[in-house]
């Protein structure tokens, strides 16, 4: 036979070459996106508060609280698009003449034709903690405070922080860092309260509301959006998220100063003019950002690219003494298109498999899948064959050129539905008897009984099981509050029972028959188990689901050599070898969303304690969070097993404790026999290099205007849109490491090979230049240590 010699293949269907199309970051205003900031009068500094009146809609006004103890009442002005200020009012004063000590938060309401004003007061001193809520009628200068710190308000000493108000109820956030157990804090952080001043009622506690479990609440806002009432809500100074207004669940989240190197404090929020109101309190005047958060709704957020170069590599070897061990395949998945999946691409061109075992049977082909006959998404396999295969070693190799980025989509859980139009021809809905066993009406019932109850005991509401979002949310909690993952130091593998073909990643209905009991330390599932679990519930349930197979690019410490946090010419990433997680139907608004059901591990690797309840930090960043990760690489979508990536069961007792025996699918590549039992199980890596690098990194000329200059290497030209940014990084001795002192230069284009930065602030020995890449800082590169005299 004809020596194989290196293989392109090059296909028609999604061919890519040259430069990469839809690249472009978002041109228009997105979620979270700053529309507009406005800068306060000198005086107006550390704002506590803020609230929104645009009742008249020629003249919305704000009211904003600080520590001056005045509300400051401001004008919107539409046509210019400025704020004007107008006046003040002054907060009331105790009986006694003495003034409030640190009033924050801020609400307003119209009662009997009157605006009442609503804020907080919390104060620690030698004689104790007042923390109160206060009703002002800045009218007749008349108020009325409330003792907070009682027992029948939940919070005790707490700080209180801010509060929303709406229709006679009330949201007050407090910081609920103190509770020592975990259960309690990722329940607690907000307190509702119902208080109808005009009635003559007195103010009662309803219940306790989530916050988002990992840092309190600095601002609540109330916000409704098609008739269907949302709580914004921020976690500390980092990140702003939308909560479900009446239980607190929390939905997504995004950045708030995203493009900022000094970040001020946030105290309150506000919802007006469709948009949220962030006030941010700096040194001088404070700021207020206009945020948008209902235009441009459909329209995902995109990162920068990553590029690299994708390499996959199998080993098959015979059993000893084996004479005729038959045919041997090995499957390579081809990763999608941006076509497909919007947070990845390939260039097609760039295309290679070969055997590497110089094996005179090898074949190569192209070989295809269409999950649930669904042809859109068309999965293409490299197919290296080995026929009649003589007892020997194979090894094969698979190579492309990849991108992935940042992808997120924000799902308002309102907004999606039962529509299925655009999945005609295709079926989602179906079952599989190794996968998913939806003949067993038992468990599955039973199964979604635990949920109804484990979310009524949570939230004090019924769980919703008719809208997909929240269907899946549902399922979702229930499996991270009440599975572990695996741990293969401790040599606690995923549940298995191989009697019943009950294996690490499926059936489904034996991974929820599970927790149809008291935890009793075989609650433990794999990401395998998790994707099929769910998909299988919201398939039961009537929902198209399915799963995605995929790889990431594993953390620096597996490959930097030089320590620099660059992925150098010489260096290359081990990437895992297949996480799996579910795609839901959202209907035909949202189509194919992310949810990502895999639990965690337990504290301490203890397997004796029952799962804790995770935060809504947790939910947020698995439940419809596009893809989770920047450097994740879809290969495959699944809906039934997919014979081609089936691994043969062969039971060995140190493989079944690390999750590596039989009935699974490695969702990336595998290698398969045509008589399994001859064979050892194959053996699979996958890794990435990268593409693009920076040399030669200089600096000249004096401290206050540096020149810098580098030279590039690699495929650069396949991101026309890359920017650089320039960071100075220092070396401390007394611990040995280097860390990040200022950031001198951003979005500047690749190709500039020079700018200009001042370092004229810094003295000292051992700094040096580092440049990344913007979305990807793995690429870039350092350059010599300097002194700053």
């Amino acid at each position: 036979m004809k020596k194989l010699l290196l293989v392109l293949i090059s296909f028609h269907i999604f061919l890519l070459t040259g430069l990469l199309p839809g690249f472009s970051l978002n041109k228009s205003i997105l979620i979270g996106d700053i529309e507009k900031t406005y800068i306060l009068r000198p005086d107006d500094t550390q704002i506590r508060g803020l609230t929104f009146d645009d009742s008249s809609k020629k003249e919305p006004l704000l009211y904003i609280i600080d520590l001056s103890k005045k509300i400051l009442i401001y004008r919107l002005n539409n046509e210019k698009d400025t704020l004007e200020f107008l006046s003040s009012i002054s907060l009331p004063r105790r009986p006694d003449g003495t003034e409030i000590e640190n009033p924050r938060g801020l609400a307003l309401s119209m009662e009997d034709g009157q605006k009442i004003f609503y804020f907080l007061n919390w104060y620690k001193s030698k004689q104790g903690v007042k923390s109160e809520l206060w009703r002002f009628n800045s009218n007749n200068n008349s108020a009325v405070a409330i003792d907070l710190s009682l027992y029948l308000y939940g919070i005790g000493e707490r700080e209180v922080l801010s509060l929303a108000f709406k229709n006679g109820k009330f949201l007050i956030s407090f910081d609920g860092s103190g509770y020592k157990d975990q259960n309690i804090r990722v329940q607690r952080g907000i307190i509702q309260l119902q208080w109808n001043y005009a009635a003559g009622e007195q103010c009662k506690f309803i219940k306790h509301v989530p916050d988002s479990g990992i840092a309190p609440s600095h601002g609540l806002a109330f916000m409704e959006l098609d008739g269907a009432n949302y709580l914004w809500a921020t976690v500390g100074n980092e990140h702003v998220y939308v909560a479900e207004a009446s239980t607190g669940r929390g939905i997504f989240h995004f950045p708030f100063f995203p493009y900022q190197e000094n970040k001020g404090a946030i105290f309150g929020l506000a919802f007006g003019e469709s948009s949220l109101w962030i006030p941010e309190s700096i040194d001088g005047a404070d700021r207020l950002h206009r945020i948008n958060v209902i235009k441009n709704l459909d329209s995902p957020r995109l990162g920068h690219p990553i590029l690299r170069h994708l390499i996959m590599t199998i080993s098959t070897e015979p059993e000893k003494g084996i004479l005729n061990p038959g045919k041997v395949y090995h499957y390579y998945s081809r990763p999608y298109p941006n076509e497909l999946m919007g947070n990845q691409g390939i260039w097609l061109d760039s295309e290679r498999f070969q055997d590497t075992s110089k094996a005179i049977n090898a074949k190569l082909k192209i070989e295809t899948y269409d999950p649930a006959n669904d042809k859109y998404y068309r999965q293409y396999f490299a197919l290296v064959e080995y026929e009649n295969a003589p007892p020997q070693i194979y090894s094969s190799r698979y190579e492309i050129d990849i991108w992935t980025r940042y992808y997120r989509k924000y799902v308002y859980p309102h907004r999606a539905d039962n529509n299925t139009d655009q999945l005609k021809g295709t079926n989602y809905l179906s079952d599989d008897p190794v996968l998913y066993n939806l003949k067993d009406t038992k468990t599955y019932t039973q199964f979604l009984g635990r949920v109804k109850e484990h979310i009524k005991k949570k939230y004090g509401v019924e769980a919703d099981f008719t809208n997909p979002y929240w269907a899946a949310r549902n399922v979702l909690e229930y499996i991270q509050d009440n599975y572990y993952y695996p741990s293969r130091p401790k040599r606690k593998p995923a549940t298995v029972d191989y009697n019943r073909k009950h294996y690490d990643a499926n059936p489904a209905n034996l991974k929820l028959e599970l927790s149809n009991k008291e935890y009793d330390k075989t609650q433990i599932i794999a990401c395998s188990g998790t994707s099929v679990m769910l998909t299988a519930v919201m398939r039961y349930l009537g929902f198209p689901a399915r799963w995605l197979g995929t790889a990431t690019e594993m953390e620096a410490e597996r490959w930097d050599k030089d320590g620099d946090g660059i992925l150098d010419d010489d260096e290359t990433a081990p990437c895992s070898n297949g996480h799996r997680y579910t795609q839901v139907w959202l209907g035909s608004t949202y189509g194919w969303i992310c949810f990502d059901a895999t639990p965690t591990l337990p504290d301490n690797l203890d397997y004796d304690i029952a799962p804790p309840l995770q935060s809504q930090w947790q939910y947020m960043n698995r439940a419809a969070a596009g893809h989770l990760k920047n450097k994740r690489i879809v290969f495959n979508v699944g809906s039934e097993l997919i014979s081609q990536l089936y691994r043969d069961f062969e039971y060995d007792e140190n493989l079944a404790a690390d999750n590596n025996c039989g009935g699974d699918q490695r969702y990336n590549l595998q290698g398969r026999f045509e008589k399994p039992e001859l064979w050892k199980l194959a053996k699979h890596s996958i890794s990435v290099r990268n593409m693009c690098f920076i040399k030669d990194i200089s600096l000249t000329g004096p401290k206050n205007e540096k020149e810098i200059r580098w030279t590039l290497l690699g495929q650069w030209e396949k991101d026309p849109e890359a920017r650089l940014s320039f960071y100075l990084q220092r070396f401390d001795p007394s611990t040995g490491h280097v860390k990040d002192i200022a950031v001198l230069k951003s979005g500047v284009p690749f190709n500039a090979k020079v700018t200009k930065v001042n370092l004229s602030g810094y003295e000292g020995k051992q700094f040096r230049i580092i440049i990344r890449k913007d979305g990807d800082e793995e690429t870039g590169g350092t350059s010599d240590w300097f002194d700053l005299e």
